[in-house]
């Protein structure tokens, strides 16, 4: 059965995606069945899929538009009314096909616009991205920074109803200590992208789409509870970051970094200031014994 609307829940956020062309059950990656819901929600994105280029409309945007940023697949421009995105397929992972994304000031209304797919390719070809992108952070990452939140490059746990996220540079562990958790009997959340929101006093993770590596995945959610730096080591400790100043440059290595105004800025900088005042964050060193699993689950509990 094919339709022209579809709606797909993360992090409280209900996305609502509309095309020209029918969506089928094999538009989307599988994954996506995780998260389709009915209808909308109460916090509603809605994007829209067309299959031409707006030329009279981009022209329309060309005099008033300011360049952000321009490297690798993207041209990136905001105007007065609107944030331009243009993609460009450049490493072989990447989408085969352009696209340009007109985003509102909030990011809650986008029209994605793309000459390179037709309506055999639509149905057929399990998309990665609701946006038609490489990827749907540059959605989430501006959304979620409006509602107290952020995307980090971390693991996601949920130990008995509680959150924890593993963080680190590449090749710090976070997939080999992935898999002794799992081992352990945790549930994974998500891979590679956690999502962190705040609708209330207490910050939530939530599994998300945006996966790396590992394929485990999952529409789940906890309250964060700890965030763990990695370090591979010949033993396993676990030590509190008593200096929170020491935190800020390692938050902001470790979160996806959203295309911002400087007010947009000062909100990010706020909620890193209040997550780190309010999630306790340690160093987590670990050795390929999976003993540090037990010691995890004595800290948290």
């Amino acid at each position: 059965m094919s339709v022209n609307v579809k709606y797909y829940a993360v992090a409280g956020i209900t996305i609502q995606v509309n095309s020209d062309l029918p969506i089928t059950e094999n538009t989307f990656h599988p994954r996506f069945k995780l998260f389709e819901v009915d209808g909308p929600g109460v916090d509603n994105v809605v994007i829209h899929h067309h299959f031409y280029l707006p030329d009279p409309l981009l022209k329309n945007h060309d005099s008033q538009k300011n360049e952000i940023y321009k490297k690798d697949q993207w041209q990136i421009y905001k105007t007065n009314d609107a944030w331009i995105y243009k993609f460009h397929p450049v490493f072989p992972d990447d989408p085969d096909h352009s696209a340009v994304g007109i985003f509102n000031l909030n990011h809650r209304h986008v029209d994605i616009y793309t000459c390179d797919i037709d309506k055999v390719k639509y149905a057929n070809h399990h998309f990665n991205a609701l946006t038609l992108f490489n990827s749907d952070q540059v959605l989430f990452s501006k959304i979620l920074s409006d509602r107290n939140g952020l995307i980090i490059h971390s693991n996601g746990f949920d130990m008995d109803g509680n959150g924890i996220l593993l963080a680190g540079r590449s090749g710090a562990g976070k997939s080999t200590l992935s898999k002794m958790l799992k081992a352990d009997n945790m549930k994974i959340l998500c891979d590679d992208r956690m999502f962190i929101a705040r609708p209330g006093t207490d910050f939530w993770i939530y599994g998300n789409w945006c996966h790396g590596s590992v394929p485990d995945i999952s529409q789940g959610s906890a309250p964060l509870k700890a965030i763990f730096f990695l370090k591979q080591s010949k033993t396993n400790q676990i030590v509190l970051f008593k200096d929170v100043s020491a935190l800020i440059p390692l938050l902001m290595k470790s979160i996806v970094k959203p295309f911002l105004d400087k007010e947009g800025w000062d909100k990010t900088l706020t909620t890193i200031k209040d997550l780190i005042e309010t999630i306790p964050c340690y160093q987590l060193e670990f050795d390929l014994s999976g003993n540090i699993c037990k010691n995890i689950r004595n800290l948290i509990n």
